[in-house]
């Protein structure tokens, strides 16, 4: 769930799409398959408390989703939605004759009918948004979920969490796992590519706890800061959300171009 996100195409916004063009090629944010694996497996663990017996969820972002298999043995069906075409290419491939497990693309996203979805998980996507346009997003996913539905956004990073921070982060899950010289290579090879220029000239978003509680309140949705976070990076935040009574459904536009 970093990945091409939710970049979508479904509104231009080029910073959005900078992001998009960076995920859709090969690159080293992640340092091998167990690192992959590792990433989605604590992600699995961290989730499973949250899915609705079942529900529908909706996975907003969701890179290769390796934790899919372990959060259908709870969830009833699983909608899949990242804006890399590549990423959804290995997806269809790899659920190709499941009816449980849908993958999306913009336009099945702006599709879906108000209320469809039980649980909206927004994992490692904020980042990627500009703040103009999350009020945007919010409102256009805030009309999916249920009246009993639930959203958990995940991974948000404070103002000020120097890149060392996930460096850090990134080797301490290495040493744990057993792929820490793979962490230092890939962390070489990230360096040497383009990924701080894109860093710096599309935006990398960050986020105040109380900043994306009044994001989440204006777009009618009743949020609370979780404990912990979310999955393996402890410095970022997630946030729990549920849909206010009387928040106007019908308030949406078009969803952003988030990863």
């Amino acid at each position: 769930m970093d990945s091409a996100r939710s970049v979508s195409s479904t509104a231009p916004f080029p910073a959005a799409r900078r992001w998009v063009d960076f995920w859709d090629r090969p690159h080293s944010v992640y340092a091998n398959r167990r690192h992959l694996e590792v990433h989605f497996a604590l992600l699995a663990q961290d989730i499973a408390e949250h899915l609705p017996p079942n529900g529908t969820v909706l996975d907003f972002g969701c890179g290769d989703a390796l934790a899919a298999e372990r959060m259908l043995e709870r969830c009833g069906s699983l909608l899949l939605f990242d804006a890399s075409p590549a990423v959804r290419e290995r997806l269809t491939a790899r659920f190709a004759g499941n009816p449980r497990v849908r993958v999306l693309d913009d336009r099945d996203l702006a599709a879906l009918p108000p209320g469809t979805v039980d649980l909206l998980l927004v994992v490692s996507v904020l980042q990627y948004i500009p703040e103009p346009d999350l009020p945007a997003l919010l409102r256009r996913l805030r009309v999916l979920l249920s009246p009993q539905g639930k959203a958990l956004i995940a991974d948000v990073v404070d103002p000020g969490t120097p890149l060392l921070a996930d460096v850090a982060s990134q080797l301490r899950m290495g040493w744990t796992h057993g792929f820490l010289t793979a962490s230092l290579v890939a962390l070489v090879r990230l360096t040497l590519s383009d990924y701080r220029r894109v860093r710096r000239e599309a935006g990398f978003a960050t986020y105040t706890p109380d900043g994306l509680l009044d994001h989440l309140e204006q777009a009618g949705l009743r949020g609370v800061r979780l404990p912990r976070n979310i999955g393996p990076t402890p410095h970022r935040r997630s946030f729990a959300a549920e849909p206010m009574d009387g928040a106007d459904q019908g308030a949406a536009g078009p969803a952003p171009n988030v990863q």
